[in-house]
This record gives structure tokens, C-alpha cells and sequence, in this order.
């Protein structure tokens, strides 16, 4: 990642990562995700990787409450422009990210992703499958950052999945 920086998003940045987001995905729903958690106030980082001239990759995270309780996060959506895509990019914007969210005290952060990519960080459909969310199965993943974490519970997402605002 030779002259690549990561930074937190700023409102400037929100057309980029929307297009950013719709030549990754291929569709604009990612987009508007994005959007929607920073409206409803539920994102709880949202940051890219650049090299001064263009962003090359987002990663977002938000808030998940587990049983209620304001202590999860949500990893996604991560895009990286395809033609940048496995030079570590989304490594580095993962693992900052991730800091970030053991800074917040977040216990337990989710993820529904390629079930060969994100292993690699430590993520487990074991921990994930332990909580009633709207999600299952090997794509659907979990990561424990702290001892004190429910070990079982109900995981409500945010108003831009379709919850209920």
C-alpha cells in the first residue's frame, strides 16, 4: 500500500464513495446504505483509502445493538476499485477499522461477506450463528473484541437494512 493513506470520510467525500460503491457492487444499493447510516446517525466509522488524488477504497462500520444493548458493530459495506482489489487495500482498512471499534468498546463486531476473505481477520460464522440476526450461514460472521461479550443474543441492524427506523 506504497503511498496509500487512510482517513476518516468526510460529507465531501459521500458522491466518491457512492460511485465507488456502485463500480464495486454493481449496483447502487451499497451506496445508499452508506448514505442512510450517516443520516439516521448510526455510523460509527466510515473511512478511505486515497493516494491524494482519488479514493481507492471505503470501508464502513455501524452500530448493532445486542440485546438492546448499544455494544455491537457491523463491518460494511468495504469496496475497493477493481482494479486495485488484492493489493492490501482492504487489509489496511479493515484493521484500522477494527482498532476503532475495540477503541469505541465494542464487544462484538459482524460481518456478511465472502466466506474466504474475511477468516483472515479473525471473523467466524461460529459466532455469528450464536445470535438471532437477520442473516445465517457461512457468509454471515463474527469476531468477539472483548471477554465480556453476550455469548448469545438478538442482533437488531439499523434502519438501512430494512429494520425499522
Amino acid at each position: 500500500m506504497k503511498d496509500i493513506w487512510i482517513r476518516p470520510a468526510c460529507p465531501d467525500d459521500a458522491e466518491d464513495i457512492g460511485a465507488l460503491n456502485d463500480a464495486a457492487f454493481g449496483t447502487p444499493d451499497e451506496a445508499k446504505i452508506v448514505a442512510r447510516l450517516a443520516e439516521d446517525g448510526d455510523s460509527l466509522a466510515s473511512l478511505i483509502a486515497h493516494n491524494d488524488r482519488e479514493i481507492l477504497g471505503h470501508i464502513q462500520f455501524f452500530r448493532i445493538l445486542i440485546n438492546g444493548n448499544d455494544i455491537g458493530a457491523g463491518l460494511g459495506p468495504m469496496s475497493v476499485v477493481p482494479e486495485r482489489q488484492k493489493s492490501g487495500i482492504g487489509r489496511g482498512l479493515i484493521k484500522l477499522g477494527m482498532t476503532m471499534m475495540e477503541g469505541q468498546g465494542r464487544q462484538l463486531v459482524f460481518v456478511l461477506g465472502h466466506p474466504d476473505y474475511y477468516p483472515k481477520f479473525g471473523f467466524s460464522p461460529g459466532v455469528a450463528a450464536r445470535y438471532e440476526a437477520p442473516w445465517s450461514g457461512p457468509a454471515f460472521m463474527g469476531i468477539e473484541l472483548s471477554p465480556a461479550a453476550p455469548r448469545t443474543g438478538t442482533l437488531t441492524y439499523p434502519g438501512a437494512f430494512g429494520a425499522p427506523a
